[in-house]
């Protein structure tokens, strides 16, 4: 048996519904009934002394929850709830549900009703260089439910983040084409082998489409190695951020990514069809296989920390000669779409990973 005389007194810390429902439900389970005046002056009874002062007015429960609620304390309660709102802080190890369960439950404290004010409230407090694409979904959300699904989405794919030894696709923005590689070499140009886009298969990316997140080539001549001393924390399993130095490996030729600063000099570095600079695969070691991962957007570097992840597009920038990893809807044959390094996250540059057989993610 619940006893009422052990309940907690309302001295405003919490939500007045709250403290009203509960007390409630306490008193209507004791063995003898009581009427709504006795429930009241039981009530009255467990509320501070620094709030309720003798106030016969006090007929019914509505009138009490309105009482306590005209009280300075629920106003206090109400900022404190919004400043909790305003210090919620998600990254990619956040749990998405506690995170929700808790600011809807923030949001009912502060009495945040308004829908509008509600979806203001959200996105001031999410990792702001990365709300284009949750922002653009809630604009169109005609209710909080949808506004709550989109949330859930959009931090589930934030907490996605591809690490060191991460197996992905890349995906181009512009055409949906996977990058790709095989050991077919280029007949033109420095004879490497092919780079390329290809269609995503019925069956799912095959070994040639999968590509394997190394750390950068500090050394001509000697592979990447997940090595702290020399990489910095670029240790298997640790996160790539936003402005980190990659090298990506191809999973069906074992070849890593290349391409190679196009100049006067070396006019034979042209890319076969569109004369941009080429981008093949090869199996050396040198620092034309260093690639910066940048967001598509903002300016951001590995010192904010912020995690590549799959909520958002990326530019692969080749760190030689500065520029994107690039495709376009022109063909090397039927099914191979070309590759290049060209423009200055330039919209053809954009692409979308999806992380695959990540041993280093969370279930």
């Amino acid at each position: 048996m619940i006893d009422l005389s052990s309940f907690p007194e309302y001295n405003g810390s919490c939500h007045p519904e709250d403290w009203l429902r509960e007390f409630l439900f306490v008193a209507t389970v004791q063995e003898n009934k009581l009427s709504e005046s006795e429930i009241i002056s039981l009530a009255l009874l467990k509320i501070s002394r620094s709030i309720y002062r003798n106030n016969n007015s006090i007929k019914n429960i509505s009138q009490l929850l309105k009482f306590l609620k005209a009280d300075p304390s629920f106003s206090i309660f109400k900022m404190e709830s919004e400043r909790k709102i305003m210090a919620l802080h998600f990254t990619y190890s956040t749990d998405v549900t506690h995170f929700i369960i808790e600011l809807r439950q923030l949001l009912a404290d502060a009495e945040i009703c308004d829908f509008k004010l509600q979806k203001q409230s959200i996105l001031k407090i999410l990792p702001t260089k990365f709300l284009d694409t949750y922002r653009l979904k809630i604009v169109d959300s005609h209710n909080i439910e949808d506004v709550f699904i989109n949330l859930q989405n959009f931090l589930s794919n934030y907490k996605r983040v591809v690490k060191y030894g991460s197996v992905i696709t890349l995906r181009h923005f512009g055409t949906e084409k996977l990058l790709s590689s095989s050991l077919h070499r280029y007949t033109g140009g420095t004879k490497q082998y092919w780079a390329y886009a290809v269609d995503y298969r019925a069956t799912g990316p095959t070994d040639h489409e999968l590509w394997t997140i190394m750390p950068e080539v500090i050394k001509d001549g000697i592979s990447p190695t997940y090595n702290p001393v020399n990489n910095g924390n670029k240790m298997k399993g640790s996160v790539v951020c936003n402005g980190d130095k990659i090298t990506l490996l191809n999973n069906g030729t074992g070849q890593k990514l290349h391409s190679h600063k196009l100049t006067e000099e070396f006019k034979v570095r042209k890319s076969p069809v569109t004369s941009q600079q080429e981008v093949t695969c090869q199996t050396w070691n040198n620092s034309d296989d260093n690639w910066v991962v940048q967001h598509d957007i903002h300016n951001i570097t590995s010192e904010d920390q912020e995690p590549w992840n799959e909520c958002h597009n990326i530019v692969l920038m080749h760190v030689k000669s500065n520029l994107g990893l690039n495709s376009h809807p022109y063909m090397l044959n039927n099914d191979y779409q070309e590759v290049t390094c060209f423009g200055d996250k330039a919209n053809t540059s954009k692409w979308r990973v999806e992380i695959l057989n990540d041993l280093f993610q969370k279930p």
